[in-house]
């Protein structure tokens, strides 16, 4: 199955040639964090680009990207915490999955659970600390059903 990241030569992507380099989908994701509204440079796109690839490729120990992962793991759509969801993940992969949890929400299929007054809903975690607890979107499904990771009756 082609990947948008296939073509891209992420070290040729600079600020002014990004929109010629990159595939529809990504420029859209990259567009509102460029000049002159945006604060990204070069060095900055580059690395948000090679953080959105490494997510979004397959991970070697599963065979599965951390993105679908992630996605799976929260298939019954009900909120919950990584932590919860990946009780045997050591600590660099919770941080992995956090930081692939908030490019879902960028990408409108999480969202962070919150109080009526705007403040995080948060629960004690395996190891004491507190976390944050994340609602699936109804956008997440339809993206695993694209990907026929799951089928329409679930």
């Amino acid at each position: 199955m082609p990947h948008r990241f296939d073509k891209v030569e992420i070290e040729n992507l600079t600020i002014d040639n990004y929109v010629e380099l990159l595939p529809e989908s990504l420029i859209l994701q990259v567009e509102p964090f460029t000049p002159p509204s945006g604060s990204f440079d070069n060095e900055v796109l580059q690395r948000y680009i090679q953080l959105l690839k490494d997510f979004e490729l397959e991970d070697p120990n599963s065979n599965m990207t951390l993105a679908n992962r992630l996605r799976l793991a929260f298939r019954d759509m009900t909120p919950d915490t990584i932590c919860t969801r990946f009780p045997n993940a050591d600590l660099p992969l919770k941080r992995r999955l956090r930081c692939v949890a908030e490019y879902l929400i960028r990408s409108g299929e999480f969202e962070k659970m919150r109080h009526e007054n705007g403040k995080l809903i948060k629960k004690r975690g395996v190891l004491g600390k507190m976390v944050v607890i994340y609602q699936p979107l109804p956008k997440m499904l339809t993206v695993l059903q694209k990907q026929k990771l799951i089928t329409n009756d679930r």
